[in-house]
């Protein structure tokens, strides 16, 4: 260890939340710090499925995301919402239908916004689950996100749903297993023990520079690794620092990330880039806002949605035209990408756009042929009559169960608070 690494190692880390352990290796020690447990790393991390999750801040609006096309299903689902939605309904000529074998018949679709995600959903790569909500819905956004974030719609939060799967796990020593690309750590990635790490993007460098005396203070700090384990507490800080300077090295030669004019775009590549590297990362968390639509609905919604389905399509496909190759069919086979948002808006529109409401659509996207069940997934929610249309979408699933379906059959971890998974949504 020590001198031989060289300026190079400090190519990389930088830019990530404080709280530091050591000051000259601020900001990513600190955070790596607190995310490590005391045992090594998981020799299997290779072998693990990966999940990604793409928050939409703002509340999205699901009637205009999966949108009805007929009064299918002995409902007057398209009646009602035409009637309430005059200037910002779509007709059903400009939507991407959701025909799947058993799905055609519900008049269902995806807004014009979505090619990329229509494209996988034909290819059977796409679970879209309708009217997930939870009770005692809140409309503020700040509830509202804790509540998605923590999975506890009952209680005060005080760890994140995958928070919680990393206190279960673990996070070993050296280990990145969970990652939040962008500038704070999200209750997600909580646990009540353990957490995950925030990373703003590649590449990155300490924040003491690449002077002779930075080198010279990160040799002496990885000296800290060599205490004895007479000293337990010595030594658990020492292998904290040290490792996080070996990460440095380990990662000294990422591949610099294609920049593009999509930022959720340019953090699936850069999550991609840490996917594909010997880190253990199994979770990742990107935020993407845009999504409050109180007015003009129609294009900033469109340009939202266009943002996700880009990143997306250029995460697992490639992108040709910005340099970007698609994923490998080995990470492929093993990466879910999950949508969600703080709550959707209520059924008609007000003026030129929706308030906040309750029950929306969220998406699952991963390999085709795998254990995610593609199409349609539980009951779109009631619409009303054009007599009496509703003014808030009544939830159809609880999203406790989605979480549930996912941690038992993706991440093959269930959470002991919850009860049953969604059934069908994995095979």
């Amino acid at each position: 260890m020590g001198g031989s690494r060289g300026i190079t190692r400090r190519r990389f880390l930088t830019g990530s939340a404080a709280l530091a352990a050591l000051p000259t290796l601020a900001p990513f020690t600190g955070r790596i710090g607190q995310a490590f447990a005391a045992t090594a790393p998981d020799p299997a991390t290779t072998g693990r499925n990966r999940l990604v999750v793409i928050f939409l801040g703002g509340g999205n609006d699901g009637l205009n995301t999966v949108v009805p096309t007929d009064d299918a299903d002995g409902t007057q689902r398209y009646s009602v919402y035409r009637q309430v939605r005059p200037t910002i309904g779509y007709a059903p000529s400009a939507v991407l239908p959701l025909d799947r074998p058993g799905d055609a018949a519900h008049a269902l679709a995806l807004s014009p916004a979505l090619p990329r995600l229509h494209g996988m959903y034909q290819e059977g790569r796409v679970a879209v689950v309708q009217g997930v909500d939870y009770p005692s819905h809140s409309f503020s956004h700040f509830v509202g996100m804790d509540t998605w974030q923590s999975g506890q719609p009952e209680v005060a939060p005080d760890s994140g749903w995958l928070g919680r799967h990393l206190d279960r796990a673990g996070v070993g020593v050296g280990e990145l297993r969970a990652v939040a690309v962008g500038y704070e750590l999200p209750l997600i990635f909580r646990g009540r023990e353990k957490q995950g790490v925030n990373l703003p993007g590649i590449p990155l460098s300490f924040a003491d520079g690449t002077q002779a005396i930075g080198d010279a203070r990160h040799d002496a700090a990885e000296l800290f690794g060599l205490h004895s384990s007479a000293e337990p507490l010595r030594q658990f800080a020492g292998q904290m620092v040290e490792s996080t300077v070996d990460l440095v090295e380990a990662l000294e030669n990422a591949p610099a990330t294609p920049t593009t004019v999509n930022p959720v775009t340019n953090a699936l590549i850069t999550a991609r880039v840490l996917l594909e590297g010997q880190f253990g990362l199994e979770c990742v968390y990107v935020r993407i806002d845009g999504f409050d639509t109180h007015a003009t609905q129609v294009p900033l919604q469109e340009q939202a949605l266009g943002t996700v389905d880009q990143a997306i399509g250029a995460f697992f496909d490639g992108d040709a035209a910005n340099g970007i190759a698609p994923m490998s069919a080995d990470l492929k086979a093993r990466t879910m990408v999950m949508t969600c948002s703080e709550f959707g808006r209520r059924v008609g529109e007000n003026g030129g756009g929706t308030d906040h409401g309750t029950a929306s659509p969220l998406f699952l996207v991963g390999p085709a042929g795998g254990a995610l069940v593609p199409g349609l997934h539980g009951d779109h929610p009631d619409l009303g009559t054009t007599l009496a249309p509703a003014d808030n979408l009544p939830p159809t699933t609880d999203l406790r169960s989605v979480y549930q379906a996912v941690l038992q059959n993706w991440l093959h971890d269930p959470d002991p608070l919850y009860g049953a998974p969604m059934p069908g949504l994995f095979a």
